[in-house]
């Protein structure tokens, strides 16, 4: 007698393997997921009737031990089931009253972009899709930032040369900026920043098909970028900086990413402190998008970026990658930018940004299980070659032309 557990990701091909009748399959499989799914914020009516339809299809639901004194606030409740109890609760919920009908709807479509992270997201030119995974090149125009300062700065040749090569090795979008953001950095004006970067942004356009991704929070280094040929803003501030910056990316339809970070580069490393990192986080999103929506900017024009190493301790880094699935509540495409951080140095005890390139392919290959699809980074072919393996065993046996 032979026993194990099977990987749930392989459990349709071993029912195939005991030669399951197909009608069976259809039955079962849906049974084999199991799901943990968080509500915040709802009141005790709320709390208990999702525990007590719970348990009516057979599933859980855990619940504070104030709901069960009737303590009047608000309160989270965590949902234990599988897919086919999920949708059997979302049927009976439909029927509920205190605000509770679309929540058995909103429970499924939240399992359903878990299971199938955001693919796609639009520019002014229209829809990108991403294949597989997506890598944006890295080109600071800087002196000072914390990697490759000053190796492109005032060189808008040796700039051009390094987004080509960058394409060839397999970028998609070249992110061009002009003022760095690592901590402690030191703050430019609004014109050394045009200076440095939209001469570089006018050059690489002519030159390459990537999209370009200008890393700015500045109206008006993004008016120019845009009308050069950017085709994303790469904003570290969320709209929290320029007040003006949201409506011009709401009237100029360009993409746009926007980045969790605590305080400011130059206070963001001084003692960050979370009592709930993924759930700030989350709140976090949840605020900048609706701000973004209320001022224009439409839903699908918008990438979520965690903002490793930007106010976050080294364990805040390695829970947001552990958990960075769980972003995936949003509909949005993640990404994820760990290139040659000092987090990588910290663990493997490597202090040069240079020597990091190890630590770095695994934390993308770590985003890439967990639902980052967009990765930003110095080492464009290394990083490719990485995932394209990650994503051929992730894959494998989901067509049959993945065992060709």
């Amino acid at each position: 007698m032979n026993t194990r557990v099977l990987s749930s990701s392989t459990i349709v091909r071993e029912f195939q393997k005991i030669d399951v009748h197909p009608e069976g399959i259809r039955l079962m499989e849906p049974k084999s997921r199991l799901y943990c799914v968080k509500i915040s914020g709802i009141n005790i009516k709320q709390a208990n009737v999702l525990k007590q339809e719970a348990l009516a299809v057979g599933a859980d639901a855990a619940v504070p031990y104030s709901v069960l004194n009737l303590q009047d606030r608000p309160v989270d409740v965590i949902l234990i089931a599988n897919f086919k109890q999920y949708r059997k609760l979302a049927e009976k919920l439909k029927h509920q009253f205190f605000n509770l009908k679309e929540a058995g709807k909103n429970i499924l479509e939240v399992i359903r972009r878990y299971e199938m992270p955001a693919f796609q997201f639009s520019i002014s030119k229209g829809r990108v899709r991403i294949k597989d995974f997506m890598l944006m090149g890295i080109l600071n125009i800087t002196p000072d930032s914390f990697s490759d300062g000053g190796k492109y700065y005032n060189d808008i040749g040796l700039a051009v040369d390094r987004a080509m090569e960058m394409e060839s090795e397999g970028a998609e979008i070249i992110d061009i900026g002009g003022e760095s953001s690592r901590p402690d950095a030191k703050v430019i004006d609004e014109e050394e920043e045009i200076k440095r970067v939209i001469p570089v942004i006018k050059a690489v356009r002519k030159k390459t098909k990537c999209l370009i991704s200008c890393d700015t929070s500045r109206y008006n280094v993004a008016k120019l970028a845009i009308e050069y040929g950017a085709d994303i803003i790469n904003d570290v501030y969320a709209l929290r900086r320029d007040s003006k910056l949201c409506k011009l990316i709401a009237g100029k339809k360009c993409g746009l990413i926007l980045m969790h970070m605590k305080g400011t580069p130059q206070t963001m490393q001084k003692n960050p402190h979370y009592g709930d990192v993924i759930g700030e986080i989350c709140e976090f999103f949840r605020e900048r998008i609706e701000f973004a929506s209320h001022n224009g900017i439409e839903k699908d024009k918008i990438i979520i970026d965690p903002g490793i190493g930007f106010g976050k301790r080294i364990f805040d880094n390695l829970e947001i990658i552990h958990r960075l699935r769980e972003f995936t509540c949003f509909g949005l495409p993640i990404l994820l930018g760990t290139s040659r951080k000092s987090f990588i140095g910290r663990i493997a005890g490597d202090a040069l940004p240079e020597a990091r390139l190890g630590g770095t392919i695994a934390s993308c290959v770590a985003g890439y299980i967990q639902g980052a699809r967009i990765f930003r980074v110095h080492d464009v072919k290394e990083i490719v070659q990485a995932l394209k393996v990650i994503s051929g065993i992730t894959n494998y046996g989901k067509n049959e032309s993945s065992r060709t």
